[in-house]
This record gives C-alpha cells, structure tokens and sequence, in this order.
C-alpha cells in the first residue's frame, strides 16, 4: 500500500490549524461572544481563550511527539486509557466537527443567494463548495497544503485590515473596553463567552493527524502555537470592529437594520456594506470574496485533516476498509476525502430542512474542550504509564499546567452547557447524539469490521 508524502512545512501546518476557524461560522461566534459581555470587551474573551488554548496546544504537542501518527486522539486516548473509550470519543469528536461544515455550506450558501437575487439556489453553492475543497485535497497534499497558505494568508490580511479601518473610522463605540464584569455584569457572561471562544480556536489541533506528512515532528507543535496566534490577532480585532460599527442587536438579528433585512445569519455582509459606506458595489465584491475564501479556508483544512484521521482509524480497522484506500498517483487518501465530502453534504441538506445552524457553534465548541481535557488528562496518565517514552516535546512547568488545563476546560465545559437557551440545548443535543451513534458503533460494527 502507498503511503503519505512527507512535506509540510511549520507555515502549511499552521495555515492547516487556522484554516478551520477561518470560516463565517465563526464570524457569527465572534458576534455571539461580543453580545455576552458588556460593551466591547469581547476582545477580551477571545484573548483568554487564546491564552488557555496555547496550554492545551503543549499537551497535544507532547502527545504528537510520542504518537506520529495520522491516528491522532484516537491513539493518545487510547494508549492513556483503553479503546473502548478512545474510539466512540475521538470519532465523535470528529464527526461533529464535520457536522458543522454543513452548517458553514449553509450560511456559505445563504449570502450568494442575497448577493445575487434571482440566481442560482442555495444548493449550487453547497455543492460547488464541496467540490473545489474536495477536488484540491483529491489531487494532491502538494495543492491543497498550497491553496491552503495562500487562502490563509489572504484572510488574515483581509480581515485584520478591514478591521482596523472600521475601528479609524466609527472609533470605539463603547467607553467599557476594558471591563467585561463591571457595572454589576457579574463573571457569568464574560465566562460564557471565553467558553464560546473556544470555537474560534475550533481545528488548531487536528494538524496532528498531519504527523504522517510533516518533515520533522516538531514542525506540529510550533504550527498549533501560530495558528492560535494568528486567529486571536484576528478575532480579537474583529470583535472590536464589529461592534464598533455595528448595533449588537443588527448583527445577532435581533432587529433588521436599514435596508429592512436581517443579517443574523451573515453579520459580515452588513458590516462590510457600512465599513465600505458609499462605495457600495466595492463593498459588496469584498463580501463576496471574503465570504467564499473563508468557506473554502475552512472546508479545505477540515477535508485536509480529518480525511487523513479517518484513513488512519480505517487502516486500524475501526471504520470500513474502502476509506484507508491511497490513491497510487496523488497519494492521498481519496476514499475518505470523497465520504466527508458526502457527510457534510447530508449535513447542509439536515440543517437546511431543520434549521438552527447556530447550535453546531455550541455542539463543536462542547467537542473541543472535551477533546482539551481529554488531551491534558492522557498527559498526565502517559507521565506515569509511559515514563521512559521518547518525548520530543515536554509540556512546561509539568504537572501544574497539565493539571491546571484539565480543570478549567472542564469548569468550561460545564458553564458552555448550562444556559437553557434554545440553540445552546439543541448543540448538547447533537453532540450527545453523535457520541451515541459512535458507541453504537464500537459495540456493533467494529467488532464485525475486525472479523473480516
């Protein structure tokens, strides 16, 4: 059987880690975690998170090293614990997440079919999206790692520049920056916030399922640590920006702006449309833009990841043999990259008929800090288990920041939960319902995949 190239570089691993969180999902989080807190303190939040994500990156970078393998979270649980529970978790983990791509083809969708009334439908769009990310995974690492830095690169630059002008232009709309619980606000919705924040960060960690093709291992843990500071520069700025320019309630749809639409589910289009202010057709153009490469930056490095996790759970025999198939000529795993493309697909056309797209920011943010604790836990246990394992990487300050990591994502876990809002009950609900299925699986499936 042919293997995986190994050719990625600290800058594709990192343009990988961000890709994901690149997306307009995560532009209404964004939004979602600014209405959490008082004025714009926002910024705030998703520096926090940064900040916590950077410690859960030391755990995942450790486990990287002693584990280079595409099988990623599956075997550090599992060398830390026991099968059983590693599989039906870290499938989950990243059906979830793949889940949520449907939901950012919808919202993908949505804004062409307010760009160009009259056009082609919502599903022309789902479906051209799927395509170009599949087809560029398909023909090879080389091209997709590509496109990859090069959509990134753009993103960045786009979205911290139309940022700043936004913040010269209409200043700080708030005098609170500087303060998410005064004025009698409480910790509460500042610690929610950080909670939701996490999804911001949504995908850092999946480039260590990219271990099989990076030059050198430690190129892992250096790529998650910049891609968790490039997205808090990003995020925090357009946190800022967004409510600076823009009525809390106009971007959260809760009230229609002037123009008479709602842009709750595309807070970027009415923002950009005030930022660019008369030069509305410029405007619109960039809407259209940053739209499609933060759909495709996301759908890209989600396909370039967890397609090479499902590879590697199918040559372990934990999911059906066809998708640990390479292809002889691009050696990529296509087989995989072809079944997410059509997960995703009947993601968008389940979300598209139910509606709700904002409860799969819950359900993934739910995902990645379990998968955080999880990762600090399977530290702490291969400390003991596996003492004189090679490490090529060793978390600092061990065990306090391993200990300290498992309890405050846990904390956070339970605070993402625990508001009785609709959408936020709804994601609890998906996210404990791929676990089901997942279990369902160990117990039934893999046990006859194995027998064959």
């Amino acid at each position: 059987m042919a293997d995986l190239k190994r050719i990625l570089t600290t800058s594709s691993v990192a343009a990988a880690g961000a890709g994901f969180a690149f997306a307009t999902m995560s532009i209404i989080a964004d939004v979602q975690v600014a209405d959490l807190v008082l004025g714009n303190t926002g910024w705030i939040a998703v520096v926090v998170a940064a900040i916590f994500c950077i410690l859960a990156s030391w755990c995942f970078g450790e486990l990287s090293g002693m584990f280079p393998t595409s099988a990623g979270v599956r075997v550090y649980i599992q060398q830390a614990f026991n099968e059983k529970m590693a599989i039906p978790l870290s499938a989950a983990y990243i059906f979830t997440v793949v889940a949520a791509s449907g939901a950012e083809a919808y919202v993908f969708g949505s804004v062409f079919v307010a760009l160009i009334p009259g056009g082609p439908s919502i599903w022309f769009y789902v479906i051209l999206g799927f395509a170009i990310a599949g087809a560029l995974n398909y023909f090879g690492i080389e091209i997709a790692s590509g496109v990859q830095n090069l959509m990134a690169m753009i993103m960045f630059f786009f979205l911290v520049t139309v940022s700043l002008v936004a913040l010269f232009k209409f200043g700080v709309r708030f005098e609170n920056w500087y303060n998410p619980i005064g004025n009698g606000a409480g910790a509460e919705g500042f610690i929610t916030a950080i909670a939701l924040s996490v999804f911001l960060f949504a995908g850092f960690e999946w480039v260590t399922a990219l271990s099989e093709e990076t030059r050198e291992q430690s190129v892992i843990s250096r790529g998650m640590i910049g891609s968790i500071l490039i997205l808090c520069v990003v995020y925090a700025l357009l946190n800022a920006a967004l409510v600076s320019a823009v009525p809390k309630d106009v971007l959260m749809g809760r009230v229609v702006w002037t123009d008479g639409l709602n842009y709750g589910a595309r807070p970027h289009v009415v923002f950009i449309k005030i930022v660019f202010g008369s030069y509305e057709l410029l405007g619109l153009i960039c809407v259209g833009i940053l739209s499609f490469l933060a759909s495709m930056t996301s759908f890209n490095a989600g396909i370039l990841t967890t397609s090479r996790f499902l590879y590697a759970m199918s040559r372990d025999k934990t999911m059906p043999r066809y998708l640990s198939k390479i292809h002889m000529e691009y050696f990529t795993p296509y087989a995989a990259i072809i079944t997410l493309c059509a997960v995703a697909l009947v993601s968008a056309i389940l979300l598209t008929l139910l509606g709700g797209f904002d409860s799969f920011t819950y359900a993934v943010a739910g995902a990645e800090i379990m998968m955080y604790v999880l990762a600090a836990l399977s530290v702490i246990k291969l400390r003991s288990k596996m003492k004189t394992r090679e490490r090529p990487f060793r978390i600092p300050l061990y065990p306090l920041t391993a200990i300290f990591t498992a309890i405050f994502f846990s904390l956070l876990f339970v605070m993402v939960f625990a508001d009785q809002k609709v959408e936020v009950q709804a994601g609890f609900v998906i996210f404990i319902s791929i676990i089901a299925v997942m279990v369902l699986h160990t117990i039934f499936v893999i046990p006859w995949l194995r027998r064959k």
